[in-house]
């Protein structure tokens, strides 16, 4: 039975249709919805990854167009991480009550919402990979259980992100209680010191 050529047309369809599932593959599963990432970190018991910039930020970009490319960190990403991208002009409460000033910013939280980790400044992928790793593991998720209530935590050391809205007055409070606890803290030593 003779064959028959493959039409160029074909040819470059299945070149096309290959090159298409190839770059899906290399790329990050971006989620753009806090409420819905936060749903799926608790369910999946995945760390989030937040990546905070602004569309006329040059390092963002950049960020964008490197690190973010490259297949050892979109892996890893995709694998253990639920990664969202949030535009901080969009959500500038969010950006503002997690004290992000400078772009990018890229947070680790646990499955909970609780900062575990910050790097301002662009990163490349080594240093990136490096930053990710520092992220807690990916915590078993029971289909049957309640989940387990979580550790308590000093308020100044990890915070929820969805509680980090909050008032002037209350973050002023909040500062004068952790200076006096810090003086509170000290007077012992200070004493000390003093006697001798």
């Amino acid at each position: 039975m003779p064959r028959t050529p493959l039409s160029a047309s074909a040819v470059v369809l299945v070149v096309f249709v290959a090159s298409e599932s190839q770059a899906t593959a290399q790329e990050v599963q971006w989620r753009q919805d806090y409420a819905a990432a936060r749903r799926e970190a608790t369910e999946t018991g995945k760390p989030l990854m937040f990546d905070f910039g602004t569309e006329n930020c040059s390092w963002c970009r950049k960020l964008d167009a490197t690190t973010f490319r490259d297949p050892r960190v979109v892996k890893l990403l995709n694998e253990r991480f639920i990664p969202v991208k949030i535009d901080a002009d969009k959500h500038a409460k969010l950006t503002s009550a997690l004290g992000i000033e400078s772009y990018p910013t890229l947070v680790l939280a646990t499955p909970e919402g609780k900062v575990a980790g910050r790097h301002p400044g662009y990163a490349d992928a080594a240093e990136f990979t490096t930053f990710l790793n520092k992220a807690p593991a990916s915590a078993p998720v029971a289909a049957a259980s309640p989940p387990a209530p979580p550790a308590p935590t000093a308020p100044a050391v990890v915070r929820p992100v969805a509680s980090v809205i909050e008032s002037d007055a209350d973050k002023w409070r909040r500062v004068k209680e952790q200076i006096d606890a810090d003086l509170a803290a000290l007077h012992p030593k200070i004493a000390v010191a003093l006697e001798r």
